[in-house]
Protein backbone atom coordinates (compact mmCIF):
# COMPACT_ATOMS: atom_id res chain seq x y z
CA UNK A 1 0.00 0.00 0.00
CA UNK A 2 1.10 3.20 -1.09
CA UNK A 3 1.60 5.29 2.02
CA UNK A 4 0.63 8.90 0.57
CA UNK A 5 -2.36 7.13 -0.77
CA UNK A 6 -3.35 5.44 2.71
CA UNK A 7 -2.84 9.09 4.54
CA UNK A 8 -4.91 10.62 1.99
CA UNK A 9 -7.47 7.88 2.53
CA UNK A 10 -7.49 8.48 6.19
CA UNK A 11 -8.09 12.09 5.35
CA UNK A 12 -11.30 11.87 3.63
CA UNK A 13 -12.60 9.08 5.82
CA UNK A 14 -11.16 8.71 9.00
CA UNK A 15 -8.89 11.51 9.41
CA UNK A 16 -7.11 12.58 12.93
CA UNK A 17 -10.07 14.80 14.60
CA UNK A 18 -12.16 11.42 14.61
CA UNK A 19 -8.83 9.70 16.07
CA UNK A 20 -8.50 12.00 18.81
CA UNK A 21 -12.29 11.88 19.88
CA UNK A 22 -12.39 7.90 20.06
CA UNK A 23 -9.30 8.60 21.87
CA UNK A 24 -11.53 11.07 24.37
CA UNK A 25 -14.03 8.50 24.42
CA UNK A 26 -11.62 6.03 25.49
CA UNK A 27 -10.15 8.41 28.09
CA UNK A 28 -13.56 9.23 29.75
CA UNK A 29 -14.47 5.48 30.22
CA UNK A 30 -11.35 5.28 31.73
CA UNK A 31 -11.72 8.32 34.07
CA UNK A 32 -15.24 7.52 35.12
CA UNK A 33 -13.92 3.50 36.09
CA UNK A 34 -11.73 5.12 37.98
CA UNK A 35 -13.90 6.45 40.22
CA UNK A 36 -15.83 3.47 40.37
CA UNK A 37 -13.70 2.66 42.85
CA UNK A 38 -9.56 2.26 43.47
CA UNK A 39 -7.86 5.33 41.08
CA UNK A 40 -6.38 4.27 38.17
CA UNK A 41 -2.68 5.74 37.08
CA UNK A 42 -1.93 6.56 33.12
CA UNK A 43 0.17 4.07 31.36
CA UNK A 44 1.13 1.81 28.46
CA UNK A 45 -1.84 0.01 29.27
CA UNK A 46 -4.16 3.30 28.52
CA UNK A 47 -1.78 3.98 25.30
CA UNK A 48 -2.91 0.40 24.13
CA UNK A 49 -6.53 1.38 25.43
CA UNK A 50 -6.65 4.39 23.21
CA UNK A 51 -5.19 2.89 19.87
CA UNK A 52 -7.86 -0.24 20.46
CA UNK A 53 -10.37 2.14 20.31
CA UNK A 54 -9.16 3.92 17.64
CA UNK A 55 -8.99 0.63 15.25
CA UNK A 56 -12.30 -0.57 16.51
CA UNK A 57 -13.44 2.38 15.26
CA UNK A 58 -11.60 1.95 11.90
CA UNK A 59 -12.93 -1.60 11.53
CA UNK A 60 -16.49 0.09 11.59
CA UNK A 61 -15.70 2.43 9.05
CA UNK A 62 -14.06 -0.33 6.63
CA UNK A 63 -17.15 -2.06 7.19
CA UNK A 64 -19.21 0.80 5.88
CA UNK A 65 -16.96 1.10 2.77
CA UNK A 66 -17.95 -2.14 2.08
CA UNK A 67 -21.11 -1.90 2.42
CA UNK A 68 -21.15 1.51 0.31
CA UNK A 69 -18.76 1.01 -2.28
CA UNK A 70 -20.93 0.37 -5.12
CA UNK A 71 -23.45 3.18 -4.02
CA UNK A 72 -20.46 5.29 -3.67
CA UNK A 73 -18.34 4.15 -7.13
CA UNK A 74 -21.73 6.12 -7.80
CA UNK A 75 -21.67 9.02 -5.92
CA UNK A 76 -18.41 9.76 -5.07
CA UNK A 77 -16.11 8.73 -7.68
CA UNK A 78 -13.18 10.95 -7.03
CA UNK A 79 -12.52 9.26 -3.46
CA UNK A 80 -9.28 7.64 -2.75
CA UNK A 81 -11.31 4.36 -1.93
CA UNK A 82 -13.44 4.42 -5.26
CA UNK A 83 -10.56 6.05 -7.41
CA UNK A 84 -7.92 2.80 -6.66
CA UNK A 85 -5.56 4.24 -4.92
CA UNK A 86 -6.55 2.24 -1.88
CA UNK A 87 -8.51 -0.99 -2.04
CA UNK A 88 -11.24 -2.90 0.27
CA UNK A 89 -8.63 -5.82 0.55
CA UNK A 90 -5.95 -3.84 2.19
CA UNK A 91 -8.31 -1.60 4.39
CA UNK A 92 -9.50 -5.43 5.69
CA UNK A 93 -6.24 -6.53 6.10
CA UNK A 94 -5.38 -3.48 8.26
CA UNK A 95 -8.72 -3.90 10.11
CA UNK A 96 -8.36 -7.06 11.10
CA UNK A 97 -4.78 -6.74 11.92
CA UNK A 98 -5.72 -3.73 14.39
CA UNK A 99 -8.65 -6.78 15.43
CA UNK A 100 -5.48 -8.70 16.77
CA UNK A 101 -4.45 -5.75 18.78
CA UNK A 102 -7.12 -4.96 20.58
CA UNK A 103 -7.78 -9.02 21.03
CA UNK A 104 -3.93 -8.34 22.36
CA UNK A 105 -5.21 -5.64 24.72
CA UNK A 106 -8.57 -7.47 26.20
CA UNK A 107 -6.57 -10.26 27.18
CA UNK A 108 -4.14 -8.30 28.89
CA UNK A 109 -6.98 -6.73 30.98
CA UNK A 110 -8.86 -10.13 32.17
CA UNK A 111 -10.77 -12.14 30.67
CA UNK A 112 -13.93 -10.11 31.26
CA UNK A 113 -12.18 -7.61 29.22
CA UNK A 114 -12.02 -10.36 26.18
CA UNK A 115 -16.08 -11.34 26.32
CA UNK A 116 -16.97 -7.81 26.36
CA UNK A 117 -14.82 -7.39 23.05
CA UNK A 118 -16.12 -10.25 21.72
CA UNK A 119 -19.68 -9.04 22.47
CA UNK A 120 -18.98 -5.62 20.60
CA UNK A 121 -16.73 -7.47 17.67
CA UNK A 122 -19.46 -10.21 17.26
CA UNK A 123 -22.27 -6.68 17.29
CA UNK A 124 -20.07 -4.99 14.31
CA UNK A 125 -20.39 -8.02 12.28
CA UNK A 126 -24.08 -8.06 12.69
CA UNK A 127 -23.98 -4.34 11.93
CA UNK A 128 -21.45 -5.24 8.60
CA UNK A 129 -24.15 -7.71 7.43
CA UNK A 130 -26.79 -5.57 8.30
CA UNK A 131 -28.42 -8.36 10.20
CA UNK A 132 -29.50 -9.90 7.05
CA UNK A 133 -32.28 -7.89 6.61
CA UNK A 134 -30.99 -5.13 4.26
CA UNK A 135 -33.25 -3.95 2.07
CA UNK A 136 -35.79 -3.70 5.08
CA UNK A 137 -33.31 -1.44 7.19
CA UNK A 138 -32.50 0.86 4.33
CA UNK A 139 -35.99 2.02 3.20
CA UNK A 140 -36.38 2.82 7.35
CA UNK A 141 -33.28 5.14 7.74
CA UNK A 142 -34.07 5.80 11.68
CA UNK A 143 -34.16 2.47 12.15
CA UNK A 144 -31.39 1.55 10.65
CA UNK A 145 -29.54 4.24 12.45
CA UNK A 146 -30.73 2.75 15.98
CA UNK A 147 -29.97 -0.16 15.38
CA UNK A 148 -25.93 0.59 14.25
CA UNK A 149 -26.01 3.00 17.30
CA UNK A 150 -26.27 0.41 19.82
CA UNK A 151 -22.72 -0.86 18.80
CA UNK A 152 -21.96 2.51 21.13
CA UNK A 153 -22.89 1.06 24.52
CA UNK A 154 -21.50 -2.03 23.76
CA UNK A 155 -18.08 -0.22 23.22
CA UNK A 156 -18.43 1.61 26.30
CA UNK A 157 -19.28 -2.11 28.09
CA UNK A 158 -15.94 -3.80 26.79
CA UNK A 159 -13.86 -0.28 27.87
CA UNK A 160 -15.13 -0.12 31.25
CA UNK A 161 -15.12 -4.11 31.98
CA UNK A 162 -11.25 -3.96 30.91
CA UNK A 163 -10.98 -1.65 34.51
CA UNK A 164 -14.16 -2.65 36.81
CA UNK A 165 -14.63 -6.49 35.89
CA UNK A 166 -17.90 -6.68 38.38
CA UNK A 167 -20.71 -8.05 37.79
CA UNK A 168 -22.92 -5.19 38.94
CA UNK A 169 -22.72 -2.44 36.93
CA UNK A 170 -23.33 1.64 38.65
CA UNK A 171 -25.24 3.75 37.53
CA UNK A 172 -22.67 5.92 36.31
CA UNK A 173 -22.02 3.32 33.52
CA UNK A 174 -25.44 3.15 32.24
CA UNK A 175 -25.46 7.21 31.90
CA UNK A 176 -22.08 6.77 30.10
CA UNK A 177 -23.83 4.63 28.13
CA UNK A 178 -26.50 6.64 27.27
CA UNK A 179 -24.52 9.67 26.60
CA UNK A 180 -22.58 8.16 23.96
CA UNK A 181 -25.72 6.66 22.70
CA UNK A 182 -27.58 10.29 22.31
CA UNK A 183 -24.14 12.03 21.14
CA UNK A 184 -23.63 9.27 18.66
CA UNK A 185 -27.13 9.61 17.37
CA UNK A 186 -27.50 13.28 17.48
CA UNK A 187 -23.92 13.24 15.28
CA UNK A 188 -25.25 10.67 13.01
CA UNK A 189 -28.79 12.59 12.44
CA UNK A 190 -26.65 15.95 12.13
CA UNK A 191 -24.21 15.34 9.25
CA UNK A 192 -27.13 14.13 7.19
CA UNK A 193 -29.50 17.02 6.95
CA UNK A 194 -29.64 18.67 4.26
CA UNK A 195 -31.11 21.61 2.78
CA UNK A 196 -33.53 20.84 -0.26
CA UNK A 197 -31.45 22.30 -2.69
CA UNK A 198 -28.51 19.77 -1.94
CA UNK A 199 -30.77 16.97 -1.47
CA UNK A 200 -29.21 14.22 -4.50
CA UNK A 201 -30.69 11.31 -5.61
CA UNK A 202 -29.10 8.21 -4.53
CA UNK A 203 -27.62 9.73 -1.19
CA UNK A 204 -30.13 9.07 2.16
CA UNK A 205 -30.62 12.28 4.50
CA UNK A 206 -32.78 12.35 7.54
CA UNK A 207 -34.12 15.83 6.15
CA UNK A 208 -36.10 13.56 3.32
CA UNK A 209 -36.62 10.29 5.51
CA UNK A 210 -38.15 12.59 8.35
CA UNK A 211 -38.60 15.76 6.73
CA UNK A 212 -36.39 18.97 6.77
CA UNK A 213 -38.17 20.72 9.66
CA UNK A 214 -38.59 16.81 11.58
CA UNK A 215 -34.91 15.86 11.23
CA UNK A 216 -33.75 19.56 12.86
CA UNK A 217 -36.05 18.74 15.44
CA UNK A 218 -34.97 15.12 16.16
CA UNK A 219 -31.21 16.68 16.46
CA UNK A 220 -32.30 19.24 18.89
CA UNK A 221 -34.32 16.57 21.03
CA UNK A 222 -31.73 13.79 21.09
CA UNK A 223 -28.92 16.66 22.19
CA UNK A 224 -31.65 17.36 24.75
CA UNK A 225 -31.88 14.53 26.07
CA UNK A 226 -28.25 13.96 26.11
CA UNK A 227 -27.79 17.02 27.94
CA UNK A 228 -30.32 15.43 30.83
CA UNK A 229 -28.13 12.32 30.90
CA UNK A 230 -24.60 14.43 31.00
CA UNK A 231 -26.41 16.58 33.94
CA UNK A 232 -27.07 13.37 35.93
CA UNK A 233 -23.95 12.10 35.76
CA UNK A 234 -21.93 15.56 36.20
CA UNK A 235 -24.03 15.56 39.77
CA UNK A 236 -22.91 12.32 40.93
CA UNK A 237 -19.74 12.97 40.17
CA UNK A 238 -20.13 16.31 42.24
CA UNK A 239 -19.02 18.42 39.35
CA UNK A 240 -18.46 22.11 39.68
CA UNK A 241 -21.19 24.91 38.10
CA UNK A 242 -18.71 25.90 35.02
CA UNK A 243 -19.81 22.60 32.65
CA UNK A 244 -23.58 22.91 32.99
CA UNK A 245 -22.70 26.60 31.82
CA UNK A 246 -20.57 25.59 29.03
CA UNK A 247 -22.98 23.02 27.94
CA UNK A 248 -26.06 25.03 28.33
CA UNK A 249 -24.65 28.01 26.64
CA UNK A 250 -23.38 25.09 23.38
CA UNK A 251 -26.86 23.79 23.15
CA UNK A 252 -28.33 27.26 23.08
CA UNK A 253 -25.90 28.08 20.12
CA UNK A 254 -27.06 25.25 18.33
CA UNK A 255 -30.63 25.46 19.31
CA UNK A 256 -30.16 29.28 17.58
CA UNK A 257 -28.43 27.96 14.25
CA UNK A 258 -30.54 24.77 13.97
CA UNK A 259 -33.33 27.66 14.13
CA UNK A 260 -32.33 29.78 11.46
CA UNK A 261 -31.84 26.78 9.34
CA UNK A 262 -35.10 25.87 9.89
CA UNK A 263 -36.65 29.08 8.71
CA UNK A 264 -34.25 29.58 6.37
CA UNK A 265 -32.50 26.29 4.74
CA UNK A 266 -29.22 26.89 4.02
CA UNK A 267 -26.47 23.96 3.30
CA UNK A 268 -23.87 26.22 4.89
CA UNK A 269 -25.88 26.88 8.28
CA UNK A 270 -26.55 23.16 8.63
CA UNK A 271 -22.56 22.28 8.32
CA UNK A 272 -22.50 24.67 11.12
CA UNK A 273 -24.85 23.28 13.04
CA UNK A 274 -23.28 19.97 12.50
CA UNK A 275 -19.62 21.60 13.90
CA UNK A 276 -21.73 22.48 16.77
CA UNK A 277 -23.13 18.93 17.30
CA UNK A 278 -19.81 17.48 17.10
CA UNK A 279 -18.47 20.34 19.68
CA UNK A 280 -20.97 19.40 21.93
CA UNK A 281 -20.31 15.88 21.94
CA UNK A 282 -16.32 16.57 22.31
CA UNK A 283 -17.15 19.36 24.97
CA UNK A 284 -19.17 16.32 26.82
CA UNK A 285 -16.81 14.02 27.47
CA UNK A 286 -14.10 16.50 28.11
CA UNK A 287 -15.85 18.06 30.82
CA UNK A 288 -15.89 14.62 32.46
CA UNK A 289 -12.55 14.03 32.33
CA UNK A 290 -11.24 17.70 33.68
CA UNK A 291 -13.73 17.48 36.55
CA UNK A 292 -12.44 13.97 37.99
CA UNK A 293 -8.56 15.15 37.12
CA UNK A 294 -9.15 18.24 39.30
Amino acid sequence: MNLRHFAAYLGQRFPPVNMGLFAILFLTVWSVAGTAGAKVGFSWREAGGILATISFFFRLRVFDEIKDYAADAINHPHRVLQSGRVTLKQLQVLAWLGAGGELAWSWYMGPVAVAGWLLALGYSLLMRYEFWVSEYLKKRLVLYALTHMLIMPLLITWLWVAYRPELVLPARFFMLAALSLLGGFAFEIARKIRAPEAERAGVDSYSRAMGYRGAIGAVLLVLAGGIAVQSTLLVQLQAGVWPFGLLAGLFVLTLFVYLWAAAAPQEKLLRTAELLVSLFMLTSYVAIIVEIAV
